[in-house]
């Protein structure tokens, strides 16, 4: 039988990791866009900066949950 315990509060989320992730993303975008550059023409087609965002967005999520 698993032992659940209810009486103990929430843990409290830390801003660091909200920072944390926002950076991270924009920084990982800004490193796409750069490497886009770099492999394609400039500017880069909109398929490939709406791509990258998608991978920005995903990772910063991932960054801000792994640090709760």
């Amino acid at each position: 039988m698993a032992v659940t315990i209810r009486d103990i509060a929430p843990r409290k989320r830390n801003v660091a990791s909200l920072v944390g992730g926002y950076v991270i993303a924009v920084g990982c975008f800004v490193l796409w866009l750069l490497c886009a550059a770099q492999l394609t023409r400039w500017p880069p087609s909109l398929t490939l900066i709406a791509s990258g965002l998608f991978v920005a967005v995903a990772i910063g999520v991932w960054i801000r949950l792994a640090d709760l």
